[in-house]
């Protein structure tokens, strides 16, 4: 049964999980946080589509690589892995020239006292399947890839194998029922998913990363509905519209879960009927398919090399771009921890490439997002992937160098245009001050409101000899300032005092009912101008320490600071603490 079919007098699938998907969006838009309660109804379904693929995933790879011969598989190994690796030399392209986007800023690193700690990968327990049903059971996708690969080619040599392949041709085809019986939830559980997750996402966290996720979707975009397809186009038998019509279910479904490994039996499906269509499919091009697909599908795709992006923004946030002469070793160490995910790789890079680690949370702020644009794009390098190898492995690739030429010059002009359209949008949407002092010294002190005022009188003093006494008798409270002790007493862009003791100074003038003047004062004779009544009370996060505790008394105070060493995070394992020695006698 084809996903691409449309009933006789009902819409196609398609258009059923679009409407599902604009349905969720104004549902959770409309709740908020309310509609979270589908967050259940989503993960349900995410549940149900996943019980049948990791077993149809074994099955495909057995059958497939087991019909082959040694002379075909061989064949189909050396073709995928030239498109493979020719799909990497292309997403690295793109990540390596999306940067230019990035608007010019004055940027400076910051610290955080949060560190983002990620669980260490045991490579070997990922693709080393010491115990088969152990890793299938754990749902160790690698592992259990490896497994049916293995078993897939020692099945190759097997006599009298018919039987065995007819059970598992017979199996892989209940298991794909079993799929497409579950997808034709999928308008339901889109509903659920874009529900929820309209419902809890802010705006806010769209507006911290404008400038890593916009280039990230316009890249993600372009590389799924125009130089994939059309790059698979020029090279096969296949037309454009044919290619992305055939994707559509997948994408779509792929997108809104920000889920790869579902999409996988519905890839397989459009691309034999793809193949069926042009009159070329056959049995070859049928166990290519299913090889093929679930194999790709442990390789890092073109989806999560294109997270790389982060890094390079990462690195142009905090002032500390990375050199073009570091760009060969970024890639190929890029290339080898997405082995073992995105949430391993990031954190790693950005340590080697000597950017604040604490960069990686703003990367997870990204979250469903993310990983919305990221699925999209692996769904159509997988499925674009597996037309280009199977048609290379059974010879039908058609070279057209006219046709590929100008496919080059338009998606060349096409690339640069959305490139330089992304720059301008970025330069007029971020400024070019640094954001953190920008923020400051826009800082305002606003005006308290009158319930907030506590009125003093001169009965409220009790003590005669404190220093209140005369402040309301003078009617002037004189407050020392130092002008650049940023946050707590600073000028900012209009001129003004502002900053957290300036403000905590007015308000007492208010309370007080007598009008403030700030006297400026400097480091070296704050005491002794305090002492001779140049002015009543010295403000700017002064330090308590015992020098100026015999000289003058200070008030309790309300933020407590710590000094520390910091250090740049690549820098952490080259410091070692020894233990004190002790004296011997």
């Amino acid at each position: 049964m084809s996903n691409q079919a449309k009933s006789k007098k009902g819409i196609s699938l398609s258009t059923q999980i679009l409407i599902g998907l604009t349905l969720g969006l104004f549902v959770g838009l409309f709740f908020g946080d309310r509609a979270s309660v589908l967050a259940i109804v989503g993960k349900a379904y995410i549940g149900l589509i996943q019980m049948s693929i990791l077993p149809y995933m074994v099955v495909s790879l057995m059958l497939g690589i087991g019909s082959l011969s040694y002379e075909k598989a061989a064949k189909l190994a050396i073709t995928g892995g030239i498109v493979l690796v020719a799909s990497w030399f292309l997403a690295f392209a793109i990540v390596f020239l999306m940067p230019l986007a990035f608007p010019s800023i004055k940027a400076g690193s910051f610290f955080s006292a949060s560190l983002v700690e990620v669980a260490e990968v045991d490579f070997i327990d990922l693709y080393i399947p010491v115990n088969p049903f152990s890793s299938m059971a754990r749902t160790v996708v690698p592992a259990a890839a490896l497994f049916s690969v293995a078993f897939g080619i020692a099945l190759i040599g097997v006599e009298n194998k018919r039987s065995l392949l007819e059970i598992l041709s017979a199996t892989s085809k209940t298991l794909t029922r079993i799929a497409m019986m579950v997808v034709k939830l999928t308008p339901i559980g889109v509903f659920a998913i874009a529900a929820n997750a309209a419902g809890t996402m802010t705006i806010d966290e769209f507006g911290r990363l404008q400038s890593y996720i916009i280039p990230f979707i316009v890249a993600t975009l372009l590389l799924t509905f125009w130089i994939l397809p059309g790059l698979a186009a020029a090279i096969t038998p296949f037309r454009y519209r044919e290619i992305l019509k055939s994707a559509r279910d997948a994408l779509t479904t792929g997108f809104v879960t920000g889920n790869l490994f579902i999409t996988l039996p519905m890839l397989v499906e459009s691309a034999r009927k793809l193949f069926d269509d042009r009159h070329i499919r056959n049995d070859d091009t049928d166990n290519y398919v299913e090889v093929l697909v679930p194999t790709s599908f442990n390789f890092p795709n073109i989806g999560k090399l294109l997270t790389l992006l982060f890094v390079l923004f990462a690195g142009w946030f905090v002032g500390k771009s990375i050199a073009l002469t570091d760009y060969p070793g970024f890639a190929v160490l890029g290339l080898f921890t997405l082995f073992g995910g995105v949430d391993l790789a990031l954190p790693f890079l950005l340590d080697q490439m000597q950017i604040p680690s604490d960069m990686y949370q703003l990367y997870v702020v990204t979250g469903v997002l993310n990983s919305w644009f990221a699925t999209l794009l692996a769904v159509m390098n997988l499925f674009a992937f597996t037309l280009v190898a199977a048609c290379a492995a059974t010879g039908s690739v058609r070279i057209n160098w006219s046709r590929i030429f100008s496919f080059s010059i338009i998606s060349l002009v096409i690339f640069i245009a959305a490139l330089l359209g992304t720059r301008f949008v970025l330069s007029e949407m971020v400024s070019k001050e640094d954001f953190t002092r920008r923020t400051l010294m826009q800082a305002e002190i606003k005006e308290p409101k009158k319930s907030d005022i506590k009125e003093i009188g001169l009965k409220e003093v009790i003590n005669p000899k404190n220093p209140l006494k005369s402040i309301i008798k003078r009617g002037k409270l004189r407050v020392g300032y130092h002008p650049e002790n940023l946050p707590f007493s600073f000028v900012n862009d209009n001129g003004d005092l502002v900053g957290f003791d300036a403000e905590l100074m007015l308000m007492l003038a208010r309370e007080l009912k007598v009008e403030i003047e700030f006297i400026e004062w400097d480091y070296e004779t704050v005491v002794k101008d305090l002492n001779q009544g140049k002015f009543d009370i010295a403000i700017g996060g002064l330090i308590v320490n015992p020098e100026r505790l015999v000289k003058a008394n200070f008030s309790n105070p309300y933020l407590n600071m710590t000094t520390a060493v910091v250090v740049e995070d690549y820098r952490l394992s080259l410091i070692h603490i020894s233990e004190p020695t002790r004296p011997t006698t």
